[in-house]
C-alpha cells in the first residue's frame, strides 16, 4: 500500500502564558492508504495538536510532513485550502456550523467551495443525510438543534466530498448510542467502499479496538 501520511517530527512547541510547552517530541507516523488508526492519550499530550499538523491547519512545527505523496511544506496557502476542502475531512469536536444558514446548506458548504459541480453530489448529499438519520433538521438553522444533531450535521459536512483522509477528534463523545452507531457505521463504510483513510482521536476504547492500529500518546518526564 502507498504511505498517505509520512510525518517524521522533531517537537512542536507553543506558548503557554509566559512559558512555552513542548509536545510531540521524535514522533513519527506513517499511515498507509486505506489504513485506520486511532490515537490514544490522556488530555495534555498533543492528539488534538497532531490532528491539526496532519490537517495542514499546524505548519509552525520542526519536523517533515509528506501527504498523499506532496511535502506539506511544497503546499501554497490556496492549495492547503483546496486540499482541506476536497481531501480531507475534519469531524471536530468544536468544528462551528454557521449559525445563519440552514443545515442543509452547512452541510453543502464543501460542495460549494469546490467550485465545479460533480456529477452524484445530489445523490451524495441524501446518502450522507439518510445513513446519518438528519432529514428532518434539514431546514433548520443550528441553534435550533440539540447538541448531537449538530454533531451529525459536522460529521455529515465532513465526509460529504468522499474524502481520501477523514481525521476525527472524538467524533462519538457527545451521542447517545443509536447515534454513536451511525456515525461509526457512515465512518467505517467510508473506509470501506471509498478507501478513505481514517485517523480518529478517541477516548472510547471500543472504537479504538475498531481501529487496525492504536498509537498511544505519552507524556515525556
Amino acid at each position: 500500500m502507498d504511505k498517505v501520511i509520512d510525518l517524521n517530527l522533531d517537537h512542536k512547541t507553543y506558548r503557554k502564558g509566559s512559558s512555552s510547552v513542548t509536545l510531540l517530541e521524535h514522533f513519527s507516523l506513517t499511515v498507509a492508504e486505506g489504513e485506520k488508526v486511532a490515537i490514544v492519550g490522556e488530555s495534555g499530550v498533543g492528539k488534538s495538536t497532531l490532528l491539526n499538523i496532519l490537517g495542514l491547519l499546524d505548519t509552525r512545527y520542526e519536523g517533515s510532513y509528506t501527504l498523499l505523496g506532496r511535502s506539506a511544506r511544497t503546499l501554497s496557502d490556496l492549495e492547503s485550502a483546496a486540499w482541506r476542502n476536497q481531501k480531507i475531512g475534519f469531524v471536530l469536536q468544536e468544528s462551528a456550523l454557521i449559525g445563519s444558514l440552514s443545515i442543509a446548506d452547512n452541510i453543502r458548504l464543501p460542495l460549494l467551495y469546490a467550485r465545479t459541480p460533480r456529477k452524484g453530489d445530489s445523490r451524495r448529499f441524501d446518502q450522507v443525510v439518510d445513513s446519518l438519520g438528519i432529514g428532518s433538521i434539514l431546514s433548520k438553522k443550528p441553534l435550533e438543534c440539540s447538541g448531537g444533531e449538530k454533531s451529525r450535521a459536522v460529521f455529515a459536512r465532513a465526509v460529504i466530498m468522499n474524502p481520501e483522509v477523514v481525521l476525527a477528534d472524538e467524533p462519538t463523545a457527545s451521542l447517545d448510542s443509536e447515534n454513536r452507531s451511525r456515525i461509526i457505521a457512515l465512518l467505517f463504510a467510508l473506509n470501506r467502499d471509498s478507501g478513505s483513510t481514517i485517523v480518529t482521536v478517541t477516548h472510547d476504547a471500543s472504537l479504538a479496538d475498531q481501529h487496525d492500529r492504536i498509537i498511544k500518546l505519552q507524556r515525556k518526564d
